[in-house]
């Protein structure tokens, strides 16, 4: 027998999953950081006295889920956090039908609710000037969708870094795809110009409140800011009003 835990027959992992999990309660154990060496693949076939194959099958799953990173000539290191794995799991979970649109943009509601609370407690001046600017973006495209929609993006993105939680840097980066989505549907041609005046009102407001400095403000503005979005109406080809849609 090996030296890696013995499982039970009801329930085994391969091989490999064992040496990953290895690794992981190494890394718990030894308190280990973004950019730190963990042993080389012989190293843990040596000590746990395993194939090469099972090693390498470990270090290329971790590495997948963005644990490790894995270069030529060099010993694997721990990576920072990145939200690229979290959004292959969302992509997949809405283009599977497993979760809706409007599920994910009620999740992102929560999460934004409390970023801009905390980007009205911890913003700095930097953060503060990058804001407006983009509110002036947003207000001088308003004729240019392309250009809304990565001034909007960017206002969020700016807000999540303010919050001062990289947790909510990684959760909205994650959910970028199906946010540009949204906004591709709801901050384009259809809309009238009231409606988009309306819009971008509604981030000035939360803006405002996060350079005021006012908490429980910059959570009811980006409440009201997503309330706004799902009850706006929105029109097809003909002008007609059809199904309410998602803003950004």
């Amino acid at each position: 027998m090996d030296k890696l835990a013995v499982v039970s027959t009801l329930d085994k992992p391969t091989l490999s999953a064992r040496v990953a999990q290895h690794l992981l309660d190494m890394i718990t154990r030894e308190r280990l950081r973004p950019g730190d060496a963990v042993p080389s693949e012989v190293a843990i076939c040596r000590k746990l006295e395993v194939s090469r194959g099972s090693v390498r099958e470990a270090y290329r799953t971790l590495a997948a889920l963005g644990v490790l990173e894995i270069e030529t000539g060099r010993r694997p290191r721990l990576k920072a956090m990145n939200p690229q794995v979290l959004a292959q799991i969302f992509g997949y979970a809405l283009t599977t039908a497993q979760v809706t649109l409007r599920q994910v943009m009620e999740t992102r509601r929560a999460i934004e609710l409390q970023t801009a609370q905390l980007a009205a407690r911890h913003a700095n001046e930097a953060q503060r000037r990058c804001l407006r600017e983009l509110i002036a973006q947003m207000r001088a495209a308003m004729g240019d969708h392309a250009r809304r929609m990565a001034a909007d993006m960017a206002m969020h993105t700016t807000l999540a870094e303010a919050s001062q939680n990289p947790l909510n840097v990684l959760l909205f980066g994650a959910l970028r795809a199906p946010l540009e989505e949204s906004m591709r549907l709801d901050l384009g041609g259809g809309r009238s110009e009231a409606e988009l005046i309306r819009i971008v009102d509604a981030h000035e407001a939360i803006v405002d409140r996060v350079c005021a400095g006012d908490a429980v403000g910059a959570g009811n503005a980006m409440a009201y800011h997503f309330d706004l979005s799902v009850n706006l109406p929105s029109r097809d080809e003909a002008g007609r009003t059809t199904s309410t849609q998602f803003i950004s």
